[in-house]
């Protein structure tokens, strides 16, 4: 594959990091055929069961996917179109507890009392806002604000 296709497919987040477990000959005798695009591969997935009749068990086996995650991009695509095989990032969209009110509390008190330590501000937010963060969490606002820095995440360990 073009060095550049793989940069785009990465880009656009459909880069499949697993192109060996694509066992369908379809990909193996044409080069229209992509086993690095994940969409082009669920498509292919779907198409094979919906249009060639071709039974469930050995789509999955031929596509490199589990029952379970046929019928998840099955769901997808007949509610989204082919942008639902694209898929998202899975878990939270953003920050449930700790929201810009409840960094600029925990702030606001620690500047008020630099006495207190992180157990005490995660107990003064409890009372006070009915948050509940554990020490740690609140320690390191007040560290990343100390030193001027926002909460870095952790890298991602997807392969």
């Amino acid at each position: 594959m073009a060095k550049t296709k793989r940069q785009s497919l990465e880009k656009a987040g459909v880069l499949n990091r697993r192109p060996d477990r694509i066992r369908s000959a379809l990909f193996d005798r044409l080069d229209f055929f992509d086993a690095h695009d994940t969409l082009q591969v669920k498509y292919e997935m779907l198409r094979s069961h919906e249009v060639d009749q071709v039974p469930i068990i050995r789509v999955v086996e031929q596509f490199g996917y589990s029952r379970q995650a046929y019928y998840q991009i099955r769901e997808a695509f007949s509610q989204e179109g082919i942008a639902g095989l694209a898929g998202r990032k899975r878990g939270r969209k953003g920050p449930v507890k700790c929201t810009p009110e409840v960094v600029a509390f925990l702030l606001e008190e620690k500047r008020r009392h630099p006495e207190l330590t992180g157990q005490e501000l995660a107990e003064r937010l409890l009372a006070t806002k009915g948050v509940d963060l554990h020490r740690r969490t609140v320690e390191k606002i007040i560290a990343g604000s100390a030193s001027g820095q926002k909460r870095k995440k952790k890298p991602s360990t997807k392969g």
